[in-house]
């Protein structure tokens, strides 16, 4: 056997990579269930906190664990909401034949790539969920018209390049995290009693994801993601890969407009318009004032959650509401992880707050960072927990615990933290398969088809990211 080969068979490190991620990495649920014991043998060794006493007032690991199991049902339910909405306003029909006709824009492939990671950017930034499946509608009628036109487009550069768009939705304004921080007393509940009254009622979104210097960050990553996309895509159309052709046949079969029965009472009550437009049309009508009233500075988690309720169903008005329910049930399909999942992290959260551990962690960061250096700690560990629990939402209460204490107690800028926060999750979301499962059922792909082509930007976009911190805290942003 020739060297050459020999080197053709070798597997290239993104193959091992894929092969030791598939081979290693355990369930989400798994690993929830593997953080809960760590959590509390660390909360035991390190707090002397006792597992279990007769004395009912005494402080145990299993009475942390369980007062706090069900203490995130709100939190819980706001997420499924916020993901179900989003989904139904992204597959309305109207958002359906508006994305259809941007996707006759582009007349060449860079220009498809360009439109792609504009569209589904500014979608993610403003609700990541509409961002995903806003993303993946506008991809198959990219991956349509091209196929039309006669524009050769490599399929995995494509859905790659709308993964990274999760960037600025993860890092967006429906970020968990920035929402939360922006619903009154909601972190002062998540901290140590010693920290609570050093802890802001509320952290509104124009201190932190809705700022220009943060803007013009989440513009540079896309920027290091379109580059990167145009220089990795085959230039040989030999080496182009398409989709599967069911695909191209769903996007035939969703072109017809959505069909809705109106023949019995049952039915036409089904698909009433009337209801559709009084409802969603005071609803919107309220979110609208309500933002002229306030500003995005008074958007929490549940007025986004409002706003976007009220859009899908004015909507899909026309449709009636039970199709609006059918877009909204889609949309349910992809929360089971919140739902099963979040209670375990409620129960870390009490591990983590009610031992004093989250004081300990807070010290031990206190003692290797400064106001400065803060920022990108929190960036770099956000990321790397990121590839364990995959959730913004859940891992976010986790570390607020002890994240939001060492802020404090640096006097750093809670603000700048909470951006690095986000973008932990953001840029490290690339790495992994766990976002990326939707477009890959939609596009019928691999991981390892995409992720290939998102390893390369993420490492030049923690360099600028990590940059970014350092240069704001440094000036005191």
């Amino acid at each position: 056997m020739s060297s050459t080969t020999s080197l053709q068979q070798k597997p290239r490190f993104l193959d091992r990579y894929l092969a030791w991620f598939i081979r290693w990495m355990p369930d989400s649920f798994v690993i929830c269930l593997a953080l809960t014991i760590i959590v509390g043998t660390l909360a035991f060794f390190l707090t002397g906190t006792p597992i279990w006493s007769t004395d009912s007032s005494k402080v145990t690991l299993v009475t942390s664990w369980t007062e706090s199991f069900w203490s995130l049902l709100e939190f819980t339910m706001q997420m499924t909401v916020l993901l179900a909405t989003g989904n139904a306003v992204a597959t309305s029909p109207p958002a359906k034949r508006l994305l259809t006709r941007v996707a006759r824009l582009p007349k060449n492939r860079s220009q498809v790539i360009i439109l792609a990671t504009v569209v589904a950017s500014l979608l993610g930034f403003v609700h990541w969920g509409l961002g995903m499946m806003g993303g993946i509608v506008l991809g198959k009628e990219l991956l349509a018209e091209s196929k039309k036109r006669g524009i050769k487009i490599h399929a995995p550069v494509l859905v790659a390049t709308l993964f990274m768009c999760m960037v600025p939705g993860a890092a967006g304004m429906s970020g968990a995290a920035v929402l939360y921080a922006a619903t009154p007393n909601y972190l002062r509940e998540l901290v140590p009693k010693t920290h609570t009254e050093g802890t802001p009622v509320s952290v509104p979104l124009t201190d932190t994801v809705v700022r220009p210097g943060f803007a013009l960050l989440l513009i540079l990553c896309m920027i290091v993601g379109v580059v990167f996309m145009l220089m990795m895509h085959p230039k040989d159309p030999a080496k182009m890969k398409q989709v599967d052709e069911s695909v191209y046949e769903e996007i035939e079969a969703g072109a017809s407009a959505a069909i809705v029965q109106r023949d019995t009472p049952a039915q036409r009550a089904n698909a009433s318009r009337i209801v559709m437009y009084v409802i969603g049309g005071v609803g919107l009508i309220y979110s609208v004032l309500n933002i002229a009233a306030t500003g995005i500075a008074g958007l929490d988690l549940n007025a986004y959650n409002f706003l976007f309720l009220s859009l899908g169903i004015l909507l899909c008005a026309n449709q009636g509401p039970e199709y609006y329910a059918g877009l909204v049930k889609e949309g349910i399909a992809g929360t089971w992880g919140f739902i099963l999942q979040f209670p375990f992290y409620a129960g870390i959260f009490g591990l983590i707050s009610a031992t004093g551990l989250g004081v300990v962690i807070s010290h031990a960061f206190t003692a290797i960072s400064t106001a400065t250096s803060w920022p990108i700690v929190a960036f770099l560990y956000s990321g790397l927990l990121n590839i364990a629990v995959p959730s913004g939402g859940s891992k976010f209460v986790i570390e607020a615990p002890y994240i939001i204490p060492t802020t404090l107690d640096l006097h750093a800028d809670l603000s700048l933290v909470m951006q690095a926060y986000q973008m932990g999750d953001a840029v490290f979301n690339l790495l992994i398969p766990f976002f990326a499962l939707p477009y890959l059922a939609n596009f019928k792909m691999k991981f390892g088809e995409v992720v290939g082509y998102t390893v390369p930007p993420v490492l030049i976009m923690i360099g600028v990211v990590g940059a970014y911190f350092l240069v704001m805290a440094a000036i005191g942003s």
